[in-house]
């Protein structure tokens, strides 16, 4: 976070630098085309207006481009005392215009931009300083500026930094505000995609459930070119779940289904969608695959549930039957799911613990 903090008010200082070096770049241009009009000596005027004031504002804005390569902290400040150096040399040089000593203002209306309190104050003191010793220490300066002009420049900074003290009260405090606002936004986001989960989900397996297994096949149903996608469906049974609970108790049951669905779900690729369909039941949904894919696919599961070894059951080993089936043109969703759900009991009535693809290839006509 500190890193990211610097990186911003290194990038804020680097703006205000170009802003600055554009501005003597001004400054020289105009008093170079005001050499051409002056009254005064031109020499001097080229001497003591355009080169030595240049210089000392190029040095000055060299020291802060090494400060902002080489100092990691309170860069901003460094370029505050900068910016009242700056101002305090074009109004050395131009004593002559006392309205130029409001320059000084500059300074702190620039902290603003970094959101600090202190930043503020420290601006808002070294502009009254810098107006301070300009006025006693510059003969010239004293002369061109009354007491009242003095006054004035002090109860100006002062007043502003004031006007951008509040302000950024006021800024933070409905950042603050915004930031509650969005926080409270995202627990309630979260909440309702806690609670979206839970009637979608089933909590044992973490699998889709028989809601959404449903409004997925429906919505599947509704796309145009559906039939040219392959999809097919898979309905799975655990054989004779109904001995395992009373022979094992539900508890038992219950961890032979977190088994199976875990089985399943190491099978999924990114087109396969599992579901729980409720107690024992469960199916997958496939789009891409050809039937003989998907069939070797539903084949390594069955064989991939019948393998694992739950010590509990005493050796007895879990299996699952299956049916399979395609949708077909002109086949809706009942007679899709019915079709897979009539292999299933075929699968069971001739011997479990396998899969069983109809062999229908066309829907009956008038049927859906």
């Amino acid at each position: 976070m500190k890193s990211e903090n610097f990186i911003h008010t290194a990038s804020l200082v680097r703006d205000i630098l170009n802003a600055l070096w554009i501005t003597i770049g001004l400054y020289i241009i105009a008093t170079s085309v005001d050499a051409f009009f002056t009254t005064k000596d031109t020499w001097r005027f080229i001497q003591y207006v355009i080169i030595y004031p240049s210089i000392f504002l190029m040095i000055t804005m060299g020291i802060l481009e090494i400060c902002l390569r080489k100092v990691k902290s309170h860069i901003e400040y460094i370029l505050i005392l900068g910016i009242n150096i700056v101002a305090s040399i074009i109004i050395l040089t131009l004593y002559e215009k006392p309205t130029l000593i409001f320059l000084l203002i500059f300074p702190v209306m620039i902290s603003l931009y970094f959101y600090k309190s202190k930043l503020l104050k420290f601006a808002c003191f070294t502009g009254i300083l810098s107006g301070v010793l300009i006025y006693v220490l510059s003969n010239q300066v004293r002369s061109h500026f009354t007491h009242s002009d003095f006054i004035i420049m002090i109860a100006v900074i002062l007043g502003i930094s004031l006007l951008i003290n509040s302000l950024m009260k006021h800024s933070v405090q409905l950042a603050n505000e915004l930031l509650k606002t969005t926080k409270e936004k995202q627990f309630l986001f979260s909440q309702n995609i806690q609670m979206e989960k839970l009637t979608r989900m089933d909590p044992v397996t973490e699998l889709y459930n028989h809601r959404s297994f449903h409004e997925y096949l429906e919505t599947l149903l509704r796309i145009d070119t559906i039939d040219e996608l392959d999809l097919h469906i898979a309905i799975l049974d655990i054989d004779n779940f109904k001995k395992v609970n009373d022979t094992y108790g539900h508890q038992m049951g219950d961890l032979v289904i977190v088994e199976v669905a875990k089985q399943i779900k190491s099978f999924m690729d990114n087109d396969d969608f599992a579901f729980r369909c409720g107690g024992e039941e469960f199916a997958i949904i496939n789009i891409g695959l050809s039937t003989e894919e998907f069939l070797e696919k539903v084949e390594n599961i069955r064989m991939g549930i019948s393998h694992v070894c739950m010590k509990e059951l005493e050796g007895n080993s879990v299996t699952v039957s299956i049916g399979l089936q395609k949708l077909l043109p002109g086949m809706g969703k009942d007679l899709l799911f019915n079709g897979a759900d009539t292999s299933l009991y075929i699968a069971k009535k001739s011997g479990e613990n396998k899969v069983v693809m109809n062999s229908v290839e066309r829907a009956p006509v008038g049927m859906v």
